[in-house]
């Protein structure tokens, strides 16, 4: 066998080495101190995730001894999420070759620095406090707007305190977005946002293609689920009891209807799956549960111009919603008339699920 030159495989290291080099300057460094050693929760796992496509997964951060360190490399300025044990939500920003700060105190704001972004998003969050009325917030983000229509931090201002917090509509949002730099009205996470200011009408409306998480965490692409079946949804919210045992009067329609032929699911608006973990971990159910970490701004909500929770939605086979009722009367009424019977043979009797002190 042939050997390659000497001066071929000093070459080819020397490249290899350069490149781990860069990949190493390139990466986003960010140190997690919690202000009291030992204090609750301070070893619990965070969850890491986005909130549009540069960042479109769900990493995981285990801290030890009050502290933390987490890094990937970023190709561009990327905006994150860090969901806390207790359903605290925080944003970072993370850019190439940046190292960031965040300080976790045992009760208050918790404080990020490193960058312009996350300063400018920190010095944001000191003059919003508890109790602002949404109109002066909403002031606050024009004034931010006004003096950096470019800055990347805006869209995260719109999706934690418009869209999270009060639940803006096209309205609300556009006069907003309409004074922010060509570029940054070009930005992912607000491209899905004016994506969803459409119809009212959802009569036909299929839901496109999106992921939700199961109760493993791993991803499952919704229009994967139950397909060439239809697919009765109750979607509901970890942190709200009406909604959760809304969620379990599909029990009804499965015992009921166990001639017919289509699936029950529930996916939880949480952007923290932690917390709908432990809500549904005791659950006797039958039927998947799944989490759509985008809360408010899922694609399932803005496409099916869902205003209120909990919602029952009972889609087709490839996803087209049929119905979309918080009645289960009237639900009821649907599914008799929708769900195709299972074979068998003997002649089954028509029957009406009835439901009493709704």
């Amino acid at each position: 066998m042939k050997r390659c030159p000497f001066p071929v495989l000093l070459v080819l290291l020397l490249v290899m080495t350069a490149v781990s080099c860069r990949k190493e300057r390139n990466r986003f460094v960010l140190n997690g101190i919690y202000s009291s050693v030992g204090s609750a929760g301070t070893d619990s796992m965070i969850l890491v995730t986005g909130i549009d496509s540069r960042f479109d997964r769900t990493d995981t951060v285990f801290p030890a001894g009050g502290s933390f360190t987490w890094s990937f490399t970023p190709d561009t300025i990327t905006p994150l999420l860090l969901v806390f044990p207790d359903g605290t939500c925080q944003a970072v920003f993370a850019d190439k070759g940046l190292t960031a700060q965040m300080t976790i105190p045992d009760s208050g704001n918790i404080v990020i620095s490193g960058g312009y972004c996350n300063d400018s998003y920190q010095s944001f969050k000191d003059r919003v406090y508890e109790g602002m009325s949404r109109s002066r917030i909403t002031e606050c983000i024009d004034s931010f707007i006004k003096a950096d229509p470019f800055s990347e931090v805006t869209p995260m201002l719109i999706y934690e305190y418009l869209v999270m917090r009060y639940h803006f509509d096209r309205k609300e949002i556009e006069p907003l977005v309409r004074k922010m730099s060509g570029n940054m009205q070009d930005s992912p996470f607000l491209v899905n946002l004016k994506s969803g200011f459409g119809s009212e009408s959802t009569g036909n409306n299929y839901i496109s293609a999106f992921n939700l998480i199961d109760t493993s965490m791993v991803k499952k692409p919704f229009t994967g689920i139950s397909e060439n079946q239809h697919l009765l949804v109750c979607i509901w919210a970890s942190w709200d009891e009406r909604s959760n045992e809304a969620r379990k009067e599909m029990v009804r329609f499965r015992d009921f209807y166990s001639d017919r032929v289509f699936n029950i699911a529930d996916i939880s608006l949480d952007v923290n799956p932690g917390r709908w973990k432990e809500v549904v971990a005791g659950d006797t159910l039958e039927w998947e549960s799944y989490c759509d970490t985008e809360g408010w701004n899922s694609r399932l909500i803005r496409e099916g111009q869902i205003r209120e929770l909990p919602v029952y939605v009972l889609f087709s086979g490839v996803k087209r919603i049929i119905l979309k009722t918080n009645s289960l009367t009237e639900m009821d009424i649907r599914l008799d008339e929708e769900l195709p019977k299972k074979r068998k043979t003997g002649k089954t009797e028509p029957r009406k699920f009835r439901i009493t002190g709704l």
